[in-house]
């Protein structure tokens, strides 16, 4: 082989090797640019994604106001009563700032509820007074500005033992709130899920 042909076979070899490394390379690059465009393209979408989320977010924020403006209002109430011996306690106390003193009978018992997470426990207080008239009446005023949360359940005023005393036999249930706990609703979704 005279030298001519040996750097021709060398120059076919060299013109090879670049054309089979340039063929790697062009289809490394279009792996990434199809990379580069999926991911373009997963951008834009998640783009997408967020903002609807945003607006749903918004749109969730506004119509719920209302309702997390009135749990706001509503909270330092629920934080008043948050056991049993507080109930008993600010019962015993509005008693005695009133002047109260011929309490009948008071019976306290706590209801437990296992389906209810939100309110676990309600305590059911039933008070038999009797005093005067104003007094009477001002206490249970005064009860419902105290436990705002309680709901009377039974109340039944007859007269009392002289003309201007009223006996009053009154029942009422104040919730144990635990604001902790997720809504009811939510569990199930969520247990479903």
């Amino acid at each position: 082989m005279n030298p001519k042909q040996l750097a021709c076979v060398i120059l076919m070899m060299f013109i090879g090797c670049v054309t089979y490394f340039a063929q790697i390379v062009h289809k490394k690059v279009g792996v990434m640019k199809k990379s580069a465009d999926m991911a373009q393209q997963d951008a834009v979408a998640a783009e997408g994604a967020r903002q609807a989320s945003e607006i749903l977010t918004a749109r969730t924020k506004a119509e719920t106001e209302e309702i997390r403006r009135f749990l706001q209002s509503w909270t330092p109430h629920v934080d008043k009563a948050q056991t049993e011996q507080e109930v008993e306690s600010t019962i015993e106390f509005s008693l005695r700032e009133r002047g109260i003193s011929l309490v009948r009978s008071r019976k306290t018992e706590v209801k437990i509820s296992r389906e209810n997470k939100v309110i676990p426990k309600s305590v059911l207080t039933t008070v038999v007074i009797e005093d005067e008239y104003a007094k009477v009446l001002n206490w249970l005023g005064d009860v419902e500005k105290r436990l705002p949360l309680a709901r009377v359940k039974t109340c039944r005023i007859t007269g009392g033992s002289s003309a201007r005393q009223l006996r009053m036999d009154v029942s009422f249930e104040t919730p144990l709130i635990n604001l902790a706990s997720e809504p009811a609703a939510a569990a199930k979704t969520k247990k479903k899920a």
